[in-house]
Order: C-alpha cells, then structure tokens, then sequence
C-alpha cells in the first residue's frame, strides 16, 4: 500500500513538474526541536538539526513544487529516577511541498506550504546518564531500524506544513512535521510516532 501510495503521488508531481518552469536550486539547513508521542511513550523534545538541498519548481507565477533532500535528526528526551536519557534518529527525508506566494514589494514575498514527507532512517542512538549521588556515569547504545521486534521501522511518513518569507534568493522557513507512521514493529497496543517544529533557511544559487 505504501509503494502504491508513494507511486501514484510522485508520478503526478513529475506530471506537474513536467509543465513548471526551469527549476531554481539551493541549499537549506536549520535546527529543530523532536518528540516521540503516541501511547505509552512519554518522552520530551530534544534539539536537533537538518541539512540538504532545495529545488523550486515555479508552476505559475504565484504556486510552485518545493522538494527538498535532507539529512534530519529526530528524537526525544525522558528522565526517569536520576537517569536522563536521549534517543537521536538519524533519517535521510524527502518533503514535497506545495507552495503559494504572496508579493509583498521589495523582491519579497510570503508563501504559505504543506505536503508530505517521506523519511528512511540510516542510523540512531540512545544515551542514558546518571548524575545522582553526586555520580556522573553515561552509557550509550545504538539504534537499529529493521522489522525485528527489537528494531524500529525504517520507513516514515508524515505531514509538512509552514510559513516561510523569500527575499531574492535567500529564504526562511517555520515548520511543523507530524510523523503518521507507527516505528514500533511489536508494538500490542503502543504507539511511537515522529513530531518535530524546525526553523530553517536556505538559498538559491539562480
């Protein structure tokens, strides 16, 4: 159903990219800050950062096709009995926006985008510390995304939505991105799902 679903939709934005404009190409990166959430996860947000390269595809004068290409951490924070752990996941993610602007004078303009994204995660780790007794000691354990139970499932998908303001070829970017896809292979009745807010600018190199 995925493949199918991941099939169908960029088969019509190739379509639509077919009739844009000579793309521009840029490069964006930001920080963000990620949860884990769903049901019997109770972690808190943890700072993180993406980077990769933007294309705008200009349909008409005011709407575009706005994919990106990144690397973007995700992940979470919990503290429980003087032991503060972090989970870092580490995703290659595809966000396909669709973008209408609005000319505010000056070579500016405001563009309102959403769409979805698709993320394969490479790599992930968790670091526990313990600072009680006046004792410091950390450990850390890697993450491995697979379809054992042990595992997290590599694929994820999810919701792109924001506001962003573009002067010339530079540009910035606030965004919400909330993870649909359950990571837990074995997860009964639980669930544990993606949330991230990012701040993000970029440039356009034409």
């Amino acid at each position: 159903m995925k493949k199918i679903f991941l099939t169908g939709f960029l088969s019509i934005l190739f379509v639509g990219i077919s009739f844009a404009q000579a793309p521009k190409i840029g490069v964006t990166a930001g920080l963000n800050v990620s949860n884990l959430t769903g049901s019997g996860t109770s972690g808190s947000y943890k700072a993180g950062f993406q980077a990769g390269v933007v294309a705008d595809f200009g349909i008409t004068e005011k709407f575009s096709i706005m994919p990106e290409l990144l690397f973007a951490q995700r992940g979470a924070k919990d503290s429980e009995e003087g032991v503060d752990v972090t989970m870092t996941l580490n995703y290659l993610q595809l966000p396909i926006n669709a973008a209408y602007k609005f000319d505010v004078g000056n070579g500016s303009k405001v563009f309102v985008f959403a769409g979805p994204y698709f993320g394969y995660g490479l790599s992930g780790k968790a670091t526990a510390k313990n600072g009680a007794n006046g004792i410091n000691v950390s450990a850390s354990q890697d993450i491995k995304f697979g379809s054992s139970d042990d595992k997290l499932k590599a694929f994820d998908i999810g919701l792109n939505v924001g506001v962003g303001y573009l002067y010339e070829k530079i540009f910035f970017k606030l965004q919400f991105n909330p993870g649909f896809a359950n990571l837990l292979n074995n997860s009964g009745s639980d669930s544990m799902r993606n949330t991230n807010f990012a701040v993000t600018v970029g440039y356009f190199f034409n």
